[in-house]
């Protein structure tokens, strides 16, 4: 009898195996309201990305990082992937991206409200100490064009340097820097920032990108995809976006 019942648990055991979802571990860094290692309201792109892949029979693990660290550890496939990054030629020479992206954002500048700050163009900016986040695009893109770009590990921490005076403007998509001000400042610092309308770059979108050096890269892409494309059609996906609106 003990044998039979012991057959049975093994079974059961292996059929709970056969069924359950496969788990790929992502690298990522803190830019809330999208991703957030403390904030439960600021992990849009973390719920995108978990319930498309969740439609695919896969289950993600996020670890976060440094944005540099995380972007890295993707590159060199000692995570299943990376998210979510902006497209440029560089990136796309070593990692596949998702068709579609994830989440679409404007990037822009904030500087403080006692500052009157304008531009046109990229000269204008060469006068200003200008904020970015390591492994960002918009700060290689400012760098590659001269400006005086100093660098910090995510936006709060080039929030801290603007109105400490370190910095005179900062580059941040628009609603990722209002959000880690309403959330990282008192009422009385936080009505001290503003950001100005024009925007860096064109709006653009934010992509999972998974190292060529995978050796599963294209399919996980395609399974994303897959599931992304099932999320938007069941009306899910604008559902999420609306709901982080109200938080």
């Amino acid at each position: 009898m003990k044998k039979l019942l012991l057959s049975l648990m093994i079974c059961l055991s292996m059929g709970y195996n056969l069924s359950a979802n496969e788990t790929i571990n992502l690298s990522i860094g803190d830019w809330a309201p999208y991703t957030s290692p403390t904030d439960p309201n600021g992990k849009v792109a973390e719920t995108i990305i978990s319930e498309a892949f969740q439609l695919e029979g896969i289950d993600i693990k996020n670890s976060y990082h440094g944005w540099k660290d995380a972007f890295a550890m993707a590159q060199d496939a000692k995570t299943d992937g990376t998210y979510p990054w902006f497209q440029s030629a560089e990136r796309e020479a070593n990692f596949f991206y998702s068709k579609k992206a994830i989440i679409r954002t404007k990037t822009v500048f904030f500087h403080l409200k006692s500052m009157t700050f304008n531009w046109d163009n990229i000269d204008a900016l060469k006068k200003y100490k200008v904020g970015g986040v390591t492994g960002f695009k918009s700060s290689k893109f400012l760098k590659d064009k001269g400006v005086n770009v100093i660098l910090s590990e995510n936006d709060h921490g080039s929030f801290k340097k603007l109105l400490a005076g370190e910095i005179d403007i900062a580059a941040s998509s628009y609603f990722v820097g209002h959000y880690a001000i309403k959330n990282n400042f008192t009422s009385e610092e936080a009505s001290k920032f503003t950001s100005h309308k024009k925007k860096i770059f064109p709006a653009t979108g934010a992509y999972l990108l998974v190292s060529k050096k995978h050796p599963r890269g294209q399919e996980l892409v395609d399974k994303f995809d897959s599931g992304l494309q099932k999320l938007v059609r069941s009306g899910r996906y604008v559902q999420i976006i609306k709901e982080s609106i109200k938080k």
